[in-house]
């Protein structure tokens, strides 16, 4: 199925700030694909050769580790993306995309979107620049799986949604288990955490999967190493 770019790419930063005849372009070469609980969207080793952009519900990126565990790398929401290497490579993707729960995606064909950067460099510049974050957040992250406490990884994943949220209620975008995987723990130690910062008053925690921060200086101090 065609994928409708008002209600599809309009969301992504990528293609923000494009005129109409860009956005129509890019939309002739896109298809919307949905994917139920669980479900690969792509496996390591593939040549996928799109650019997936996240219309509804989420996406688990990860790779497995020597004993074949899940390592989570990211959780991508609505106006995401992956599968970007897919633009300026051909060799086979390095890690796995799994739905999380019912989700809808866009599929950016990679060879004819190659064309378009040439034509349109802004949507290159802008890829650029996003993989530039990416490697910068990696840095941090892997800084902090080496050398920081789970306590310390736990308070600056906590920090950063309310950053991203412009607020101290935040909610955990997944399940606690995928939770622990993206925070380099096992899922009882985030849950010892979690309840050591609710009986140290810095949190509390709701029905679902609700945060408020009662304490944010405490927490954001947690963070330091």
């Amino acid at each position: 199925m065609q994928c409708n770019h008002h209600s599809c790419l309009h969301i992504v930063p990528l293609f923000q700030n494009l005129d109409d005849q860009q956005m129509h372009a890019i939309d002739a070469i896109t298809r919307e694909h949905t994917y139920t609980d669980g479900q690969l969207i792509y496996y390591a080793g593939e040549l996928s050769g799109s650019l997936f952009v996240v219309h509804t519900g989420k996406v688990k990126i990860y790779r497995l580790d020597s004993e074949g565990e899940q390592q989570v790398i990211r959780i991508l929401s609505p106006g995401e993306f992956t599968g970007e290497l897919a633009l300026f490579s051909k060799e086979p993707v390095q890690d796995f995309a799994q739905a999380i729960g019912d989700c809808s995606l866009c599929l950016v064909n990679g060879e004819a979107m190659r064309t378009l950067l040439v034509t349109y460099p802004l949507i290159a510049l802008k890829i650029t620049q996003e993989l530039s974050r990416r490697l910068l957040q990696s840095d941090a992250t892997l800084h902090s799986v080496a050398k920081g406490t789970a306590e310390q990884r736990l308070a600056g994943y906590l920090v950063g949604l309310s950053q991203k949220a412009h607020s101290n209620t935040i909610y955990l975008p997944v399940a606690k288990g995928t939770l622990a995987s993206l925070l380099a723990m096992n899922q009882e130690t985030l849950s010892r955490r979690l309840k050591i910062l609710e009986e140290e008053e810095v949190i509390i925690g709701e029905k679902g999967r609700k945060i408020t921060i009662l304490d944010r200086e405490a927490l954001e101090m947690r963070t330091l190493q």
